[in-house]
């Protein structure tokens, strides 16, 4: 079993140099990488690199040169087999150091009600707790998956879907040129395919996959009942359920006075705390996580 290590010395730090994770964030008090540094103790450096698309760029671009490079996104519009593909395969020297979330957000992990119950911060019964997650779910159903659909329009109409031109010849005049651009068959199907999926059955056909994939066919939501604790986003939840009276996080202000954190140092407080107890209460795929990293680590010494 990989055990963790706490406290780690400049030594320690020093064995791993060159070992980078990248993550999203805008910059190093972003939640995402405040987390993973804990969960790591230093055993990898942790820095944000801005939204997924930044991160997955910089993978692509990056591994034939920086093979102690790591990259981390959010699952956001991907479906299971492209995450489990990305986990099957790292550490990836011929493509990338590549993952993704199996969660949709790094913040549906903190949405676990049995591992959120181990915070020392809690202030409410389980019960309640699992209410407050279940509550706030089922008010923003309908508004994501409805997000969903467009997302997932938005992201087919991303692919490289035309060719561009190569031969010279077809382009000597201004005529020739407007003639190929009216006549490219190309064109003309990606009119009628647009024209299909912004069809009002087609909207309503995908809004309903993604509401049977999240609720399992039970409304409103149930706990063990579909995918939805791992697939609405995570960060809009997490925010109202620790911000709604679940969760007290002391501190002493600057006159010597006992206060209560709010807004987004209250988030890193409670995640924090949680992500600091013992390996073994981590959620699988935190687990995992420090698992894969530390045997890439560990064979490359």
């Amino acid at each position: 079993m990989i055990t963790r290590t706490t406290n780690v010395g400049p030594e320690a730090a020093f064995q791993s140099a060159g070992y980078v994770l990248f993550v999203e964030g805008r910059d190093q008090d972003a939640i995402d990488p405040t987390v993973l540094r804990e969960l790591f103790q230093g055993k990898i450096e942790v820095e944000p690199f801005g939204p997924s698309s930044n991160i997955k760029s910089a993978a692509e671009a990056f591994y034939k040169h920086h093979q102690t490079y790591c990259f981390l996104i959010d699952r956001d519009h991907y479906d299971d087999d492209t995450v489990d593909q990305y986990w099957n395969a790292f550490p990836d020297s011929t493509k990338s150091n590549l993952l993704i979330w199996r969660r949709r957000e790094m913040e549906n992990y903190f949405l676990i009600p049995e591992y959120l119950v181990r915070s020392a911060f809690l202030s409410v019964s389980e019960d309640e707790l699992r209410n407050r997650i279940l509550k706030c779910c089922n008010e923003r159903l309908y508004l994501d998956c409805a997000n969903q659909v467009i997302i997932q329009i938005r992201e087919e109409h991303k692919n490289k879907w035309i060719k561009k031109y190569k031969r010279l010849n077809d382009f000597k005049t201004k005529d020739a040129a407007i003639s190929n651009l009216l006549k490219n068959p190309e064109l003309s199907g990606r009119e009628k395919y647009v024209a299909e999926t912004v069809h009002p059955s087609e909207l309503e056909k995908r809004f309903e996959q993604f509401l049977t994939e999240m609720t399992g066919g039970q409304e409103p939501l149930e706990y063990d009942q579909g995918k939805w604790l791992k697939l609405l986003p995570g960060k809009e939840v997490f925010h109202v359920v620790v911000g709604d009276g679940c969760f007290k996080v002391p501190f002493t202000d600057s006159n010597g006075q006992r206060s209560y954190m709010e807004g987004h140092e209250k988030l890193k407080e409670v995640a924090k705390e949680l992500v600091m107890k013992p390996l073994e209460v981590q959620p699988d795929d935190f687990q995992k996580l420090y698992q894969m990293i530390s045997n890439m680590i560990a064979r490359a010494k």
